[in-house]
């Protein structure tokens, strides 16, 4: 049973975690989040007595480059090996995406750890809010109605269905690229435009907004090139992401 819980960096999410979990009656101490409203959360400078917590929760991701925890609201850094080399033994350690050289560090020292993001009905969960974030992007950037637009969506992962599903409520004409044949039967079951990558670059410029989700370099030079300059693009993929933006801005300024 945990009696002490640290929470250690991230966004307002972990904020409210501890909330929930003070309210649950857990003795919980907060780390690298200077400046923002804890609640009367107890809070520390001390980074080695945060780590002696019999559970730490880390935040989503962890680490966006490998090197150091992803602490927004910090003007402090803490590396990944500072971060396992004073972690309690004992200590359960939770975090989102947790990348496998952190994993291997952490076994290493034989202290146990989850990544909740690899629970299945979280990682649907957690597509519903993206999803909804990105249409709100996408109203706010656009001098359009997302109703009758042209919409293009790289992926039919966790976030591409309902990504998709969701601008299909709102009346736009939606188009998703999927590699799998079963993906692309099912893409038009659901009433939209089926494309494999090969066709993409015959129809990428035909789109008011892109919405991409795949976390590999989908739109290269070649692909960027085709684009029409007044079109959306918006990378949903985890960094390093599937579009060239430095790219983007040489070739569309």
């Amino acid at each position: 049973m945990f009696r002490t819980i640290s929470v250690i960096g991230g966004d307002l999410r972990q904020l409210a975690a501890a909330q929930f979990m003070r309210k649950d009656g857990f003795d919980i101490i907060l780390y690298g989040f200077e400046g923002t409203d804890k609640h009367g959360i107890r809070d520390t400078s001390d980074v080695s007595g945060a780590l002696c917590a019999d559970a730490v929760i880390l935040p989503v991701p962890v680490s966006f480059d490998g090197k150091y925890v992803n602490m927004p609201f910090s003007k402090n850094k803490l590396s990944t090996d500072e971060l396992v080399a004073n972690l309690n033994p004992a200590a359960m350690v939770f975090g989102g995406q947790i990348k496998p050289e952190l994993a291997e560090a952490l076994e290493q020292r034989g202290i146990k750890y989850c990544d909740y993001l690899k629970r299945e009905e979280l990682a649907i969960r957690n597509a519903v809010p993206t999803a909804e974030g990105a249409i709100e992007l996408a109203i706010s950037e656009t001098p359009i109605t997302l109703h009758g637009s042209r919409c293009l969506v790289t992926g039919y992962g966790r976030i591409g269905k309902i990504l998709s599903k969701m601008l299909c409520g709102l009346g736009a004409h939606v188009s998703v690229e999927a590699r799998k044949y079963a993906d692309l039967a099912m893409i038009e079951g659901h009433g939209c435009n089926a494309l494999s990558l090969k066709e993409l670059g015959h129809h990428v410029n035909e789109f008011d907004i892109i919405f991409n989700t795949v976390p590999a370099l989908i739109f290269d030079a070649e692909l960027l090139k085709k684009i029409r300059r007044n079109t959306l693009i918006i990378d949903l993929a985890s960094r390093p992401g599937g579009v060239d933006f430095i790219l983007h801005r040489l070739i569309i300024p």
